[in-house]
């Protein structure tokens, strides 16, 4: 009995994560804003990574780019643990290789906003927009399921409180 009330659970929600998928992603005239929030993802990254290094210095910017190091290689290590495949019943807008769960740019760009948020000052709302934006994006060219963002917008808020303490416990034995 239990297992069959598991198996409908999952039924359910995996109907539930594949609607939203294919609501999601009928919005043609979204795909190229979309796809140029989705491939210029990395670049804005590498941008962040720049502004620390010349606003606040040599050390922020090789926390953040840790910060993304780690996250890239966390976002790859569970995908090969999942091996969850990418949607193959929706509209595809641009091909994607690999597995699906986590999203890694989910991942990437919620570690960003919670490590950045602090230091963002009146810039606060861009980061987050940001994130947002690049995780729908995902779901909008039809690579990752709401589901794979979620974990990676999860994962990636995880990573960067952990990030935050790891910098304040730094700073305090310099």
């Amino acid at each position: 009995m239990f297992s069959r009330f598991n198996s409908d659970i999952f039924q359910v929600f995996s109907e539930f994560n594949s609607d939203i998928l294919r609501i999601l992603n009928s919005f043609p005239f979204l795909d190229g804003f979309m796809l140029f929030v989705s491939y210029n993802f990395d670049s804005f990254l590498f941008l962040i990574l720049a502004l620390l290094f010349f606003r606040r210095g040599k050390a922020e910017a090789l926390l953040y780019l840790f910060l993304l190091l780690a996250a890239w290689g966390l976002s790859n290590a569970l995908k090969l643990i999942f091996a969850v495949p990418r949607p193959d019943d929706v509209r595809f807008v641009t091909c994607a290789t690999g597995y699906s769960m986590p999203s890694g740019h989910s991942l990437l760009s919620f570690a960003s906003a919670v490590f950045l948020h602090p230091k963002a000052g009146y810039l606060k709302p861009l980061v987050w927009i940001f994130a947002i934006l690049v995780s729908l994006s995902r779901i909008f060219i039809g690579v990752h399921y709401p589901s794979d963002v979620l974990a990676g917008a999860i994962l990636g808020s995880l990573l960067g409180f952990f990030w935050l303490w790891l910098e304040n416990k730094l700073k305090k034995k310099v």
